[in-house]
Parts: C-alpha cells; sequence; structure tokens
C-alpha cells in the first residue's frame, strides 16, 4: 500500500513540476500568448466572481477578449501599444516582489523596475519575431 502512494505522489510531484515548467517555458518562448492567456482568464475570473454575470458569458467574454489581445499584438501598431503597456506591467510585478523582498530598498526596487521593463520589452520583440 505505501509503495503505490508513493508511485502516486511522484507522479503527483512530477505532473506538478512539468506544469510549472510548461508556464515558465510559454511565459519566456511565447510571452505575447501566454499575456493573452492570462489576462482572458483575469477578466473571465473577475466578470464572474466580481460582477456576478453568468458563466457561459464570463467564458466568451475570456475569449472575445483573448482573440482581441492576440489578433491586436499581432499587428504593428497593436504590438507597440500593446507590448509596452504589458511590458510595464510585468515591470511593475517585478518590481513589487523586488520592493517587498529586499525589505524596501528604493535602489533594488528601481534597478528591478528598469531591467524588467527592458527584459520583458526583448521578450515581446522576440515572440514578435517568430
Amino acid at each position: 500500500m505505501v509503495a503505490i502512494f508513493s508511485y502516486g505522489m511522484a507522479v503527483a510531484i512530477g505532473l506538478f513540476v512539468g506544469l510549472i515548467f510548461t508556464v515558465i517555458g510559454l511565459f519566456f518562448g511565447h510571452i505575447i500568448l501566454f499575456d493573452s492567456i492570462l489576462f482572458s482568464v483575469i477578466v473571465g475570473i473577475i466578470c464572474n466572481q466580481i460582477l456576478g454575470f453568468h458563466t457561459a458569458l464570463c467564458l466568451l467574454i475570456g475569449l472575445a477578449l483573448f482573440g482581441l489581445l492576440f489578433k491586436l499584438q499581432t499587428t504593428s501598431v497593436g504590438f507597440w501599444i500593446i507590448g509596452v503597456m504589458l511590458s510595464a506591467f510585468w515591470a511593475g510585478v517585478f518590481c513589487l516582489l523586488a520592493f517587498i523582498l529586499t525589505e524596501h530598498d528604493m535602489v533594488w526596487t528601481y534597478v528591478v523596475l528598469g531591467l524588467g521593463f527592458i527584459i520583458m520589452m526583448g521578450l515581446h520583440l522576440r515572440a514578435r519575431n517568430y
């Protein structure tokens, strides 16, 4: 019985680690797709949990947002508008993490903000070229 439980735990841990590496790979390899999926899921959850819309309607809103964001990022003007805004968003997320983890050290916060924006813009430009 212990062997079956151990095998099951190993499979569960392997699936969890695989899922984490898949998300990381999607983030670094296909940031445009990752952004579109992430914000569509967030908007769908907000529509359902906060605004109280029906689940099916939230799914349609999320799918429409995914299509719109993905399509906009494939156009020249839309890419620059959405890409810069999302790079700033991710840089802000990294900046907030640095602020919290370094116990409110503003030098690290600003360095992470600048580097985060540059790296995220590079990821967006790289994803655009593929």
